[in-house]
């Protein structure tokens, strides 16, 4: 019995497609995006770049080398003459003079204890007996001048009122007030030349401001 050819390819086809129908299923490849690709590339390295940047320590900032500073050479000093340099002449010794002879009244003390007592604001005398043992007269110009210590009374200068003439000796006077407060009181007094230059000896008044009971029993001498 003869199969037409036409009967023949049906068959095959039908068998084909029976064959293709239980086969397995092959998925269609998707089309990929280069561009997105591309994208999904760049946020990666970025990522990581970040990621090192992150666990790389920052490099220390080197500062810059501190200036060394150049020592300032040392001047020598020239050396010392071998041979003394000439002193300037020293002026001649004042023509006036004073010393001191006595005390006249209140005297300062005795062996080392003063011996004059006054009362609060007692008024006294205080006089010294000086000698002239300059090689000037003394006018009306030289002076008895309060230099240092509490002020006593209004009294601060003394004029000469009569020629002194070399080796002469006066007796020159200063009114005084003790003071308000208890203890010892000094203070000092020197002569004085018309120009205003002090010379000879310094002169000073010691004696004690004392209570009721050692008044009585140091009694002034002057």
């Amino acid at each position: 019995m003869k199969i037409s050819k036409y009967l023949l390819i049906s068959i095959v086809l039908g068998i084909s497609l029976v064959v293709a129908a239980c086969g397995p299923k092959v998925e269609p490849t998707p089309t990929v995006d280069p561009n997105a690709i591309m994208t999904q590339v760049a946020m990666t390295v970025q990522a990581e770049v970040t990621q090192m940047a992150l666990l790389t320590p920052s490099p220390t900032t080197t500062l810059p080398p501190t200036a060394t500073l150049t020592p300032v050479p040392i001047q020598t000093l020239p050396a010392a003459p071998k041979t003394p340099v000439s002193q300037p002449t020293l002026p001649f010794a004042s023509p006036d003079n004073a010393t001191w002879i006595a005390d006249v009244t209140v005297p300062d003390d005795k062996d080392d204890k003063v011996v004059t007592v006054f009362w609060k604001n007692e008024t006294f005398t205080k006089t010294w007996k000086i000698e002239n043992t300059g090689t000037t007269t003394w006018d009306t110009t030289y002076k008895l001048v309060y230099l240092d210590g509490p002020v006593l009374g209004e009294t601060l200068i003394v004029s000469i009122t009569s020629p002194v003439k070399p080796k002469n000796q006066i007796e020159i006077s200063v009114p005084m007030k003790a003071p308000a407060t208890l203890g010892t009181v000094i203070n000092y007094w020197r002569m004085m030349n018309g120009k205003g230059q002090f010379f000879g000896d310094v002169l000073y008044v010691k004696f004690v401001v004392g209570t009721e009971l050692e008044k009585t029993v140091t009694p002034n001498p002057g």
